[in-house]
């Protein structure tokens, strides 16, 4: 199971390095990642990211940094909404 996770007060940035994988902010469509892809995310938004189901998945993540700064984990995402990803 992919985690959600909720960033507190600070902006990431997540480049998909090689293999593919999933993004998905809270109310939105998941987004399909592919190598080379570079995803935005803006402080405070709660989102999940992770391997497809046949795939691989590599990552690198730059947090712009901001005292007093933190993330925290979420919950689990579910069996049933990671199945449903095509």
């Amino acid at each position: 199971m992919e985690m959600e996770e909720l960033s507190m007060d600070t902006e990431k940035m997540k480049q998909d390095l090689g293999g593919g994988g999933w993004y998905q902010e809270w109310g939105k469509p998941a987004q399909e990642l592919h190598a080379g892809d570079v995803v935005n995310i803006p402080p405070e938004v709660k989102h999940w990211h992770g391997a497809a189901k046949d795939s691989w998945f590599q990552h690198l993540a730059v947090e712009v940094p901001a005292e007093g700064a933190s993330n925290e984990w979420i919950e689990a995402v579910s069996g049933e909404e990671y199945e449903k990803l095509k």
